[in-house]
């Protein structure tokens, strides 16, 4: 058994398991089976016997549809054994490697980290000016709409995955795979896998068997879309779920494969995204929003088209339905008037417990023009060389954590000197002061 396949596939339970497999077999031709009809002579020979190939694609289907209906008839292990070592053993393609992840993801949503960017319009006249005198383009200038435009492109899951593959295409060799998320609003996720540089394509959605070595050396890049709304998500994996370690992954040949440079594979994506939205008199960019989670849910609330919207904090409250929130404060506030301690601190975080409280991983703050001083000298003494200082906070939800921290007192916590930013008003994971 592969041990690094067997541990990706170890993160699904069991019923997402056969699930899956069952998926596999109603679409066989980019999941094709080892059976008695397809096998060659040498694999014959070579056949391992604890999990005999079945007849047809119906047979196998009829098997794991037991699986699913008895518990009793193998556990999670056996299942495991018998995708890798049995009915897949001449390894998975790259549209089953995608679906496993999209499963894992769907089960896990902190499974991978997002960023958001917001998509900003372009004037698209100084643009064309820019591309046709030769000259070095200039800096481009976004430009505000009126209230008829849509303040938000306009395109399908499909048609932007269509785009972006005649942008991508050209540059390196991918295998695509557009997922509709059933949870978090709705999303849809295309997975971007970007293989090494090997002597067969992965254009289409059927990859031979023998680029199973190319997975372990490719790199992953999720873009997800909520629609409706001015922003993207993206999400940069190391390598796929299968990723090759020690010396490397290796071809059919033997031959080792140099993996994907993450910094040249991320700038081409990202070029490419703004371009797929783009359209003739209608150009888009890509700014950043400063907003960095691991939580999609976390990333929904903040930037997507559902409440709250981009402030955290006590703005939160007002992402709750109006009566619940009126009802909620009046509890609250009876709750806590025997405290004047945590009834301030209430007013200056918010709840926090409501429906639509997004919670951040990672906070960090890069304080600039720090005037350096030492144990004599405070730090504030005009003429003293300045510095930047950079703060990371970490942890489930770093924003309800300081705020624990400040109901422990003033000793703690000056809630009197301490600063919006640090309550999550923001709704941003990256802040400059």
């Amino acid at each position: 058994m592969a041990p690094i396949l067997a541990k990706t596939l170890n993160r699904l339970s069991r019923e997402n398991l056969v699930d899956l497999a069952l998926d596999w077999l109603c679409h066989d031709r980019c999941a094709t089976p080892y059976l008695i009809s397809n096998r060659r002579l040498f694999e014959a020979d070579e056949e391992d016997y604890l999990h005999t190939p079945a007849d047809s694609i119906e047979a196998l289907r009829r098997k794991y549809q037991a699986l699913r209906k008895d518990s009793s008839l193998g556990t999670k292990r056996d299942v495991i054994d018998r995708i890798i070592d049995g009915d897949w053993r001449r390894g998975l393609s790259y549209y089953q490697h995608a679906m496993v992840e999209f499963a894992y993801l769907e089960q896990n949503e902190a499974a991978l980290r997002w960023s958001a960017l917001r998509l900003v319009p372009l004037d698209s006249a100084e643009e064309m000016l820019d591309d046709s005198d030769g000259q070095p383009p200039k800096k481009r200038r976004k430009i505000s709409r009126d209230e008829n435009t849509p303040r938000y492109p306009q395109i399908s899951a499909e048609s932007f995955l269509s785009a972006l593959k005649k942008e991508i295409s050209p540059l390196v060799k991918a295998h695509y795979h557009l997922h509709r998320m059933s949870s978090y609003h709705n999303l849809d996720i295309i997975r971007v896998h970007i293989t090494p540089n090997t002597t067969f394509g992965a254009r289409k959605s059927t990859i031979p068997r023998n680029a199973r070595h190319a997975v372990d050396a490719g790199r992953v890049m999720y873009i997800a879309f909520p629609g409706s709304c001015p922003y993207v998500y993206v999400s940069l994996c190391g390598a796929s779920g299968s990723s090759g370690r020690g010396k490397g992954a290796r071809d059919s040949k033997g031959r080792t494969l140099a993996k994907v440079d993450m910094a040249a594979m991320k700038k081409i994506v990202l070029e490419a995204i703004p371009k797929a939205f783009s359209r003739p008199q209608e150009r888009w960019a890509l700014e950043s929003t400063k907003l960095n989670a691991r939580s999609l849910r976390t990333i929904c609330e903040l930037r997507g088209n559902q409440k709250p919207g981009s402030g955290g904090g006590v703005y939160s409250s007002f992402s709750e339905d109006s009566e619940d929130v009126g009802d909620n404060s009046a509890d609250l506030h009876q709750e806590l008037d025997h405290n004047a301690r945590l009834l301030e601190v209430q007013k200056r975080f918010g709840t926090m417990t409501g429906q639509h409280h997004a919670a951040l991983d990672r906070v960090h703050i890069k304080l600039e023009n720090v005037l350096r001083g030492d144990k004599d000298n405070p730090l504030d003494v005009p003429g003293e060389e300045d510095t930047t200082i950079g703060l990371t906070f970490a942890g489930n939800d770093v924003f309800q954590g300081l705020k624990k921290l400040a109901e422990l007192g003033s000793k703690y916590v000056d809630l009197s000197r301490m600063p919006a930013i640090m309550t999550g008003e923001l709704g941003v994971s990256s802040i400059v002061v």
